[in-house]
Parts: structure tokens; C-alpha cells; sequence
């Protein structure tokens, strides 16, 4: 009997609502406060700005999380509601066996990169759920990728990438190449008005019930 999959996407949503909710407070408590106050010096623009990058970057870890634990478990036969994977080799018989096989003696292997993970996919799995979804929003995934690069790394590089993903997804450049100030941006794109921090955990979000639900 194949092993269920247990609702790694429900964890997952739970993780990321609980990021964006903490920064959707910060901006309540500050909207709430007198102009004079207290809290509105301290919980100035930067420091909001601050904040979303801050959800952002721990929703999209979890994201990565995401992604590694069920990619080991249909490694080891699980099957989702959607089914299961069609492996190359025999299934791994545990979870631990599994992530030592992709590691290939490697301490670390990224899960932020789609395009990484799909190749990844390709080694051990034939038609798998997370190359037929990562696959189907590409591009948009390596946008949120460069985005969190912003946010982890100083570099020049990191900041190209993010004004190549800001022109693409909203059409602009933010001052500074600030992905805090994009976060909290309205996505004008939305047919409900979201700021884009809301929107991308909602694609997210949306994703994941691909892969695991």
C-alpha cells in the first residue's frame, strides 16, 4: 500500500499567512496611530518597508522547505490525492535515504532556483508534479527567485536581476531597486487590489495545492 502524502500544503499555507499578516500589521498599527505619535516615528516607511521584506523572505523559505519535503517523499512512493510520481529507480525507503541521495554528498542543494529544481526533478522522476508546476509558471517563479536574492544578497548582480523581475512584473523600477517598496506596491494587475507581497503568496499558495494536496 503507497504511502499517503501528508498536507504539507496546508502547513505551507498556514506559514505564509502568517508572514503576511505580520506585516499587514505593521501597516494597520501604524495607519491606527496619531501622526505625532510615538509608533509613527518608530514605525516609519523604511521600517515597514523593512518588514514586508522580512514576510517575504520567510514565506519564500518555507517555499523552498516546501518544495524539499515533498520532493523526498515522492521519492519514497508517497502519493498525494493526485497521485503519485513515476520513479526511475526503486523508492527510497526513507526520507533521510532520499535526501542523501540528491545531496550526491553535497551539503547543500538549492531549492530556490525553478529551473534547478526542475532539472532535479528529471534525474528521479518522469513527469513529476513539481516539473509539470514549476514548469508551467517559469517564468514568474524566477521573477519571486531574483526578488528574494534581493532581499539575501547586497550584490550588483542580485540587484539587476530584481529591476529585470520589477519591469516585468509591474512595469517599473522602484528607487533604490527597493523590494520593500515593491512588496507593499498595489499590483494594478490584480482584478482585486493586492499589494504584491498578497499576490505572489497567493500564487504561491496556488502552487502548492499542484503539487501536494
Amino acid at each position: 500500500m503507497p504511502r499517503r502524502m501528508p498536507r504539507l500544503d496546508v502547513d505551507f499555507v498556514n506559514e505564509v499567512n502568517r508572514a503576511v499578516r505580520l506585516a499587514e500589521a505593521g501597516v494597520r498599527i501604524r495607519a491606527a496611530s496619531a501622526p505625532n505619535s510615538l509608533v509613527r516615528r518608530e514605525l516609519s516607511i523604511s521600517r515597514l518597508e523593512a518588514l514586508y521584506e522580512g514576510a517575504f523572505l520567510r514565506m519564500f523559505l518555507v517555499w523552498e522547505t516546501f518544495l524539499e519535503q515533498t520532493f523526498y517523499r515522492y521519492l519514497c512512493g508517497h502519493v498525494s490525492v493526485l497521485g503519485g510520481c513515476t520513479l526511475i529507480n526503486p523508492a527510497h525507503p526513507t526520507i533521510t535515504v532520499a535526501e542523501t541521495t540528491v545531496l550526491g554528498g553535497n551539503d547543500y542543494v538549492s531549492w530556490a532556483n525553478p529551473t534547478k529544481v526542475i532539472a532535479r526533478a528529471q534525474r528521479f522522476m518522469v513527469g513529476s508534479f513539481h516539473e509539470a508546476v514549476l514548469r508551467s509558471d517559469l517564468v514568474r517563479l524566477g521573477h519571486f527567485t531574483s526578488i528574494r536574492n534581493r532581499i539575501a544578497h547586497p550584490s550588483r548582480f542580485a540587484q539587476d536581476e530584481f529591476d529585470t523581475a520589477t519591469r516585468s512584473l509591474a512595469l517599473r523600477r522602484y528607487a533604490g531597486s527597493s523590494a520593500g517598496r515593491f512588496l507593499r506596491d498595489r499590483a494594478v494587475s490584480a482584478p482585486i487590489p493586492k499589494t504584491w507581497l498578497e499576490l505572489i503568496a497567493d500564487e504561491l499558495i496556488g502552487l502548492s495545492h499542484q503539487i501536494c494536496s
